[in-house]
């Protein structure tokens, strides 16, 4: 953590446009997960090079409007500072709202683009679209075959967003069958929810539509 006001302050204006800009885009669908690393370093990228363009629009507009710190005002240090200690505040402020509001319309701009398309090159995505419920209807039926010619029948519950897809565990609730590759018949099974781990399954085949005397 920075240790004086200047490096909070540095942290604080790259940090909340770039948090913005995340929100604003995941909330138009689902983004893969990066891992915590990459997400922080692309939070703090978009945040800085943003900030940066703003806080250089800002000096330029202190040109011509009075009560913001030009860039030899600026410059001049903690001189300036003391005796005129608001023109830097003011345009600290206006740097910090612009830069975030830029954020917001770029995580908008960007999320829209990205949500507009049923075709996506990020790993996991067609997971999740697939085996989530319509808007509406009952929980899609899915067929799990897994490593061991065991079949799984269940109601989708939920899948998750690991990018490895042998991490990629998928849970099924009731009603479920169990069809077990050297039996004839699937058997019933009373658990309520069971996970699948995604190192064994093989295939999905999934049902959106329910059909009448499925087991």
């Amino acid at each position: 953590m920075p240790s004086n006001l200047a490096g909070l302050a540095a942290l604080l204006f790259a940090a909340v446009p770039g948090y913005l800009y995340l929100v604003r885009y995941e909330r138009h669908g689902l983004r893969e997960r990066p891992g915590a690393a990459r997400e922080i370093a692309e939070l703090f990228a978009v945040g800085t090079f943003v900030t940066l363009g703003t806080a250089a629009g800002v000096l330029v507009l202190a040109e011509y409007v009075p009560g913001l710190a030009t860039l030899d005002e600026a410059a001049s240090g903690g001189t300036y500072a003391r005796s005129h200690p608001w023109e830097p505040v003011r345009s600290g402020i206006l740097t910090l709202v612009l830069s975030a509001l830029v954020c917001l319309a770029l995580g908008e701009l960007r999320g829209r683009r990205s949500g507009g398309s049923n075709w996506s090159n990020t790993p996991g995505t067609v997971w999740s679209e697939l085996l989530k419920s319509p808007r509406g209807e009952a929980d899609p039926e899915v067929e799990v075959l897994m490593d061991d010619g065991t079949r799984v029948n269940g109601c989708c519950h939920m899948v998750s967003h690991e990018k490895d897809t042998y991490y990629r565990d998928v849970a099924l609730h009731h009603p479920i069958s169990i069809h077990p590759a050297d039996e004839g018949q699937p058997e019933p099974c009373e658990a309520d929810y069971i996970i699948i781990p995604g190192g064994h399954i093989r295939l999905i085949q999934i049902t959106t539509a329910r059909t009448q005397g499925r087991s």
